[in-house]
């Protein structure tokens, strides 16, 4: 693609058109129920990636955060068993790719994804959300 917002619209929206998974599992993300991913969960990942040293910081900082739960271990792709931890890794690695493998470049991008990321998580939760 010419323009690397137009990609990270379109991963955002690839995202964000798996509406089962939002949905179904994480609609109401302001409960008491730890396991959901809420918008400023998705928020507080644009100022981290902004702060990283370098990608495999970020990177590994997501496989962490798979690892941990709370809602990033849940299938995202039921159908090859991918969480959405392992999803948005792939992302990221498709991102770090069209910034040419530039560690700055793809931190940058990947801070506009998850800003991106959090406006569509706002959009598909709701007021309040």
């Amino acid at each position: 693609m010419t323009n690397i917002n137009e990609s990270l619209i379109k991963y955002v929206n690839e995202i964000g058109d798996n509406t089962r998974f939002w949905e179904d599992r994480y609609k109401n993300t302001r409960s008491t129920n730890k396991d959901k991913i809420g918008s400023n969960n998705i928020r507080e990942l644009a100022i981290i990636a902004l702060n990283a040293d370098c990608y495999e910081e970020l990177r590994l900082f997501i496989q962490y955060k798979t690892a941990k739960g709370n809602g990033w271990e849940s299938y995202f792709d039921t159908k090859n068993k991918k969480s959405f931890g392992d999803v948005i890794i792939d992302y990221l690695d498709r991102i770090y790719e069209l910034s040419n493998r530039s560690d700055k470049e793809a931190l940058s991008n990947i801070g506009r994804f998850f800003g991106y990321l959090y406006w569509k998580k706002r959009i598909i939760g709701g007021r309040g959300e």
